[in-house]
């Protein structure tokens, strides 16, 4: 009999042993022990287990570390999501696994804590020069449905100026809108969900932008063109600006323009020639204004004449009148006159250039007589406006005496008068190639083609089938031109 129940119970523990196998007992990851500042979806996590068919893990959360009255939650999974946590609250957790041979040992349990109160990273507190559509941004917190931002004038958040935006969860920055210019402001941020809501955030300050500063064109400048460009330094957050411009310094009267909220810069008009102007501006959004402080210009009142250099001599037939550009010109009124007085003086309109370089007129050369003095000034039109003249400069052309061609500036012409040809020594020993060309005191050419030149001379140029008269004889050799009169008489 004692061996019969010896097998028995031997044979019964072996069925025992398959019917109740061990089960490993989970370790936990995360959240470490102690952790705090934990979402309110705070993860689980444990290292899985091995087990028999349909295992599973049993997870208990509780605020209390015996687990008196804990919420229990069941998954496949070795992780669960949390959700809807309270905020600044103490949890404890552990986890057994389960299978449908047995269960595990609870392990050890951990604790964490929730997050108490969002945090705000700008602006920095206490700072200035913020803009009336200040971003907000905090520390991003998950689990969260939305964030509440308030703004107020008090630090009691309780003002007639008291602002509150509420924010989804997911997000962490947004914006203020249409905040007092020159204003100093509180800021606090809380955080809810479906069951809980955070303490504020620790309370900060910040001051709204209190000055506006006109950059360009510097205060007093002058000379400056009747299409100015006015810049500035940008207000964020308003809708638009206002430009005020008069000739008197205190506005009491003036012309106002408006530029878009997103320009830095604009032409507001074509301004009059010789005028001082003051300007300033108002940056503007629904509930403020804020004026910046007030420069002054002066637009340019005349053209500045370029070359040829007042007083200048040996100036070629056909040279080119050059002066300064003005932008926001249309075009130029040219006088060129034999006396100072410029009676009788001839007009010329050019019209304005784009182009870099300085604006020219170039003078028909049968216009100018050799060894006489011309005068020549110019002015500026706008649409608006006409400039003064210019300062009015002289030059003296070429000597080309017929009778005595050997005081030519840089050129000599022989036999005078000339009949079938003609020899012309150039006053630099320059050995190459040249273009001659002949024209008649109407401009209109008459003869041109390439010759060779050796130590300064062009040898027996043939003048053809020209009839008797006086002509200009250009010679162009490496860009420099010459010009001198011919005689031809046969």
């Amino acid at each position: 009999m004692k061996k019969i129940y010896l097998s028995v119970l031997a044979s019964l523990a072996f069925l025992i042993t398959m019917a109740s196998p061990d089960i490993y007992t989970p370790e936990l990851v995360a959240p470490n022990d102690n952790a705090t500042g934990a979402a309110p979806n705070v993860e689980l996590d444990w290292n899985a287990v091995t087990g028999q068919l349909g295992l599973y893990y049993e997870v208990q959360l509780s605020t209390s570390a015996g687990f008196e009255t804990p919420v229990v939650f069941t998954t496949e999974l070795s992780s669960f999501r949390t959700s809807n946590l309270l905020f600044g609250q103490q949890y404890y957790w552990r986890v057994r696994a389960i299978d449908n041979q047995g269960t595990s040992d609870w392990s050890v349990s951990r604790n964490f804590t929730v997050i108490v109160k969002p945090v705000i990273r700008r602006p920095n507190d206490n700072s200035s020069g913020a803009m009336p559509n200040v971003q907000v941004i905090w520390e991003a917190i998950a689990g969260i449905g939305l964030f509440d931002v308030q703004f107020d004038t008090a630090s009691t958040f309780n003002s007639p100026a008291f602002r509150a935006i509420a924010v989804a969860g997911t997000l962490t920055q947004t914006n203020a809108s249409n905040l007092l210019f020159a204003q100093k402001y509180f800021l606090r941020v809380r955080a809810r969900h479906a069951a809980d809501t955070s303490e504020w955030s620790v309370t900060r300050s910040f001051n709204v932008v209190d000055a506006f500063a006109l950059k360009k064109p510097n205060d007093n400048s002058v000379d400056l063109s009747p299409d100015v460009q006015l810049e500035w330094n940008k207000i964020d957050g308003i809708e638009k600006y206002n430009i005020y411009m008069s000739t008197e310094s205190d506005f009491t009267h003036f012309d106002t323009y408006v530029a878009a909220k997103n320009l830095l810069k604009t032409i507001p008009d074509t301004l009059k020639f010789g005028t001082h102007y003051y300007w300033k501006m108002d940056a503007i959004h629904a509930l403020d204004t804020l004026t910046s402080n007030q420069f002054s210009f002066t637009v340019i009142d005349k053209v500045a004449l370029g070359t040829p250099e007042n007083n200048a001599t040996n100036v070629e037939l056909g040279t080119l009148l050059k002066w300064n550009k003005i932008s926001g010109v249309l075009n130029y009124k040219l006088q060129l006159a034999s006396n100072a007085a410029m009676n009788n003086a001839l007009n010329y309109t050019i019209e304005a250039t784009t182009t870099a370089g300085l604006e020219q007129f170039k003078v028909p050369a049968n216009l100018l007589d050799s060894a006489a003095t011309y005068y020549w000034r110019v002015q500026a039109l706008s649409s608006k406006d006409t400039s003064d003249w210019s300062e009015t400069w002289n030059f003296r052309c070429v000597a080309l005496g017929i009778d005595n061609p050997s005081q030519l500036a840089g050129i000599r012409i022989y036999p005078v008068p000339a009949a079938s040809s003609v020899n012309v020594q150039l006053k630099s020993n320059y050995t190459g190639k040249a273009v001659v060309a002949l024209f008649d005191l109407l401009g209109k050419g008459r003869i041109e083609r390439e010759v060779n030149i050796t130590n300064g001379l062009i040898k027996d140029f043939q003048l053809g089938e020209l009839p008797n008269g006086v002509y200009m004889l250009r010679t162009e050799t490496n860009g420099r031109i010459t010009t001198a009169k011919l005689i031809v008489k046969k």
